[in-house]
């Protein structure tokens, strides 16, 4: 056998090989970070729409026996608006109470809480709202002692805890975030 038959076949040389794969490795994985940046970036913006929304909600149901107060008539069209309002509320409170509590236990438990919280104090406000007459002069949009006092600590609660659902500290187990918020008054 013939020595030039044995020899292997030119290739090209080792480091424009490793240049090569180096290059096609870097370019691969740039691209799946970049991807999987881009859906994080993503995920979290759909979240903080999401819980702007269940702080919107709160707050759109502190003031809901503020709009009953201040109704103008007893005329079936205010009432049907009002109505149609508090069917609104309570349909985008159950939504949001969902959401919640598939996105983080922990926070659907603060949220139950803040709403708990609100509850006796709401209810008596939304009564006491219906059974008064209707607003008939500018001065009396001035509800003076009417509703349910301060309830900013339940809006501040929230908002505190919703910090732990971005960045590093989304990372933080459950357990812990749990008995972190329970350390801090956030949670009973």
């Amino acid at each position: 056998m013939d020595p030039a038959t044995l020899t292997a076949p030119a290739t090209t040389s080792a480091p424009l090989t490793a240049i090569l794969i180096l290059a096609l490795g870097s370019s691969v994985v740039a691209g799946a970070l970049g991807h999987i940046l881009t859906g994080l970036r993503a995920g979290a913006t759909i979240r903080r729409d999401r819980y702007a929304a269940a702080v919107k909600l709160l707050v759109a149901r502190i003031e809901y026996p503020y709009r009953i107060r201040r109704r103008t008539s007893d005329d079936p069209k205010v009432l049907n608006a009002l109505a149609a309002a508090g069917h609104d509320l309570q349909e985008r409170l159950a939504e949001i109470r969902a959401w919640i509590s598939t996105e983080s236990t922990v926070l659907s438990d603060v949220f139950d809480h803040c709403l708990t919280s609100l509850d006796v104090p709401f209810k008596q406000a939304c009564t006491d709202a219906w059974k008064a007459a209707p607003v008939t002069a500018a001065a009396q949009m001035n509800l003076g002692g009417f509703g349910m006092g301060n309830q900013q600590h339940l809006v501040t609660t929230l908002e505190r805890t919703l910090t732990y659902r971005f960045g590093h500290r989304r990372l933080i187990p459950a357990f812990f975030l749990r008995r972190l918020f329970k350390k801090r008054g956030l949670l009973p």
